[in-house]
């Protein structure tokens, strides 16, 4: 058992369904949520009464603007504008009207109902006077026998052996000073929930008021609604998408994955499920229990699905429509080599472990397409960064705005192909064709991928260690030139990172070929021109802004430490890797925790990996998530050195922004695009090398 493998077990994975006029709400905007004892979910809109019905449609009861519900048993109670209704054995029924609008619906064994002068008593079928208010009341909570509501900056409770209303003030006693939003009883404890506009407080019915600073996870966030439930979570709504405190802590889940819009009008926990509603629809958060590899045979069946396009390359997807994968296109992107092969990867891991033949001819496809990239310019060593053909978008044509996309037309006439390419693609390359070699290829494939690297690097080679486009010109960023890297001050970023590089590349094809050439040519780099000494701290203090080169150090880490075995040289890689893995410690990225594990067997923070794993959404789509107005948040100011903005030091949770490959600054708080999306590869590349290399089990 290696230090910190994990055995993995079920563990609930949430899904989100969207709710709007267009799939069976009156209206987009709904103001209020309850639920009966049979679990119907009633929601309240600005055009009348919705529920959910036995066959998961809706039914609908068209009136006033339902700003109330409140649910009795099998009885719901809801009240729209000045009219109360009741909904009792499947019917419908008015029960009463006023003359001012009803502000609250609560009761015990009786019923009772409020508007901002006077409290009502449901007697004989109809609701009587019970007692005036002394202040304007916004609502009302009952709960073993205890009865309040609110007014503003005051909170009002019905008390005393003559029931009286008695009203505290921020002025004549302890409360804080706030606005308050909603209140709700700890049945259990008969402490007060308050939500204001300074977030959430409890009241401990006497003189204590407690919020975030005297108990931290209760948020700061302006709340309007609380549920507290019987196994111990408490739901909130707020102007910052849902809030749920469980096991100690706040966990946040934002628009517009989770809910439709940042503010959340109200909020409900029914089972396993949450439901929020907000002035842009109605979200329904469910669980299903599954296993990490579970989730990655659905991510596996995903991207065979839908992300893989001609010839097999798995890139992102564009063009979704309303968050459905099923709408969205496969991308053509400048780094169609990369993220193929980031793919291919994933599945060499998985069929080491597995020996599933489907796995195989998936990775097959990926290999075969990989091989064109590398053969399609016509060049000798040259690797397209990305093919399109004739209906695909783009087709003969430069991209608008993106002079550096140099589309040619293949010899052959088939297809176009993109160069320019970059040191990404051939670390892409690399990787793949390493693995695929090691784990899958067979006796004609081998001899195939030994070809391809082989002629790889007897290019870059003969360039002087550059990647030369068809132009005769090096590439922007394929440059591994010791006078370049090691003597020019404008390579000073690249510097280390590309030593790594190519160092990586040599060894590859050493291991592959035998050709002692290559054996020469590295430990040349190596020692003569530093390179080993130059990966010993590839990574540059960059106030965390750049990423790809992130990626890209940790996949050439990977590469270069499963086939290097000379004990010399593994230890200033390991150097690197250390130094590398503790400057981005703290983006608990699973792939690169993962990667440091393997390689030392030292504590990796698998937790955090698993975590990460665990909480990537289901559907990968990119959609956008809006954090920003979270008061929990600590900014980063490092970043001003080199005339960036703040960003956050310790990046959200991963179900708390979106889904993306390991090269994008994970910072963030407001971003994403709801139409496209990274694949599933993002979970697929950590899981599988995660089990190849026993840190996780099962």
């Amino acid at each position: 058992m290696r230090k910190g493998s994990y055995k993995s077990n079920s563990f609930p994975q949430r899904v989100c369904d969207y709710f709007y006029a267009s799939n069976g709400l009156l209206s987009d905007k709904a103001l209020c949520l309850a639920a009966d004892a049979d679990g119907t979910v009633y929601i309240g809109t600005d055009s009348g009464l919705n529920f959910t019905k036995a066959d998961g449609a809706f039914g609908s009861f068209a009136c006033n603007s339902v700003n109330v519900i409140y649910a009795q048993g099998k009885k719901v109670w809801f009240a729209a504008g000045k009219t109360v209704y009741l909904f009792s054995e499947g019917k419908i029924n008015e029960i009463q009207s006023f003359e001012e609008e009803i502000k609250g619906i609560s009761g015990e064994k009786e019923t009772m109902l409020i508007t901002n002068n006077c409290l009502y008593h449901f007697t004989d079928g109809e609701f009587v006077e019970y007692y005036g208010t002394d202040l304007p009341c916004e609502g009302l909570e009952i709960s073993n026998g205890k009865l309040i509501s609110f007014s503003g900056r005051s909170l009002c409770i019905f008390a005393g052996k003559r029931k009286h209303w008695m009203c505290i003030f921020p002025e004549h006693s302890t409360m804080p000073e706030f606005k308050i939003n909603c209140v709700a009883f700890d049945k259990t404890l008969g402490f007060i929930w308050l939500g204001t506009d300074k977030g959430a407080f409890i009241y401990d019915g006497r003189n204590g008021w407690y919020g975030h600073n005297q108990i931290n996870c209760l948020p700061e966030e302006e709340i309007f609604s609380i549920n507290l439930t019987d196994d111990g979570r408490v739901i909130l709504s707020s102007d910052a998408g849902l809030i749920i405190i469980n096991n100690g802590a706040a966990k946040y889940l934002p628009a517009t994955r989770w809910t439709c819009c940042e503010k959340v009008n109200d909020a409900i926990a029914v089972g396993n499920d949450i439901w929020t509603a907000t002035d842009e629809g109605v979200t329904k958060i469910s669980e299903k229990m599954m296993t990490l590899e579970e989730k990655a045979d659905y991510c596996f069946d995903l991207t065979e699905k839908y992300f893989k396009r001609t010839d097999g390359y798995v890139t992102g997807l564009y063009n979704i429509i309303n968050g459905d994968i099923s709408t969205g296109t496969p991308n053509i992107t400048d780094n169609d080599g990369l993220w193929t092969h980031t793919y291919l990867g994933s599945l060499c891991y998985c069929y080491a472990v597995t020996k599933n033949e489907k796995v195989l001819e998936a990775a097959r496809k990926c290999m075969y397409a990989m091989v064109k990239l590398t053969k399609v310019s016509g060049l000798k060593g040259f690797t397209a960064r990305a093919l399109r053909y004739e209906g695909e978008e783009g087709y003969g044509t430069i991209v608008e705005g993106q002079d550096w996309a140099e589309w040619h037309v293949a010899p052959d006439g088939e297809c176009e192909w993109l160069g320019e390419t970059s040191s990404d693609e051939m670390t892409g390359h690399f990787f793949g064709f390493s693995l695929y070699y090691d784990f899958c290829a067979n006796n004609e494939e081998k001899a195939l991928i030994k070809e391809v690297i082989c002629d790889i690097v007897d290019h870059i080679i003969e360039h002087d260690y550059r990647l030369c486009d068809v132009d005769g010109k090096p590439t922007t960023w394929a440059i591994w030139t010791p006078s370049e890297l090691n003597n020019n001050s404008m390579w000073m970023w690249e510097k280390c990172i590309n030593s790594l590089e190519i160092l990586t590349f040599l060894d590859v094809a050493y291991h592959i070929s035998g050709n002692e050439r290559y054996r020469k040519e590295f430990l040349r780099l190596a020692i003569d021109e530093h390179y080993l000494i130059n990966a010993a701290q590839h990574k540059k203090d960059d106030a965390r802004i750049t990423h790809i080169d992130d990626n890209l150090g940790f996949l050439c880490t990977a590469t270069i430490l499963r086939i290097e075995k000379d004990a010399a040289i593994r230890k200033y890689l390991l150097m690197g890797m250390k130094h590398h893995w503790e400057y981005e410690r703290n983006e608990r990225s699973p792939l690169f925790n993962l990667i440091y594990g393997a390689f030392t067997d030292e504590m990796c923070d698998i937790d955090t990996a698993i975590k990460a794993l665990r909480d990537m959404p289901l559907d990968f789509t990119g959609k956008r998530m809006l954090n920003s107005k979270r008061r929990n948040l600590v900014y980063d100011t490092e970043q001003g050195r080199w005339g960036e903005e703040p960003q956050l030091l310790i990046p959200l949770d991963y179900d708390e922004k979106i889904c993306y490959n390991y090269d994008t600054n994970p910072y963030g708080t407001d971003w994403g695009n709801n139409s496209s999306t990274c694949s599933p590869s993002c979970y697929l590349l950590p899981y599988w090398f995660g089990r190849y290399y026993g840190l996780i089990e099962g």
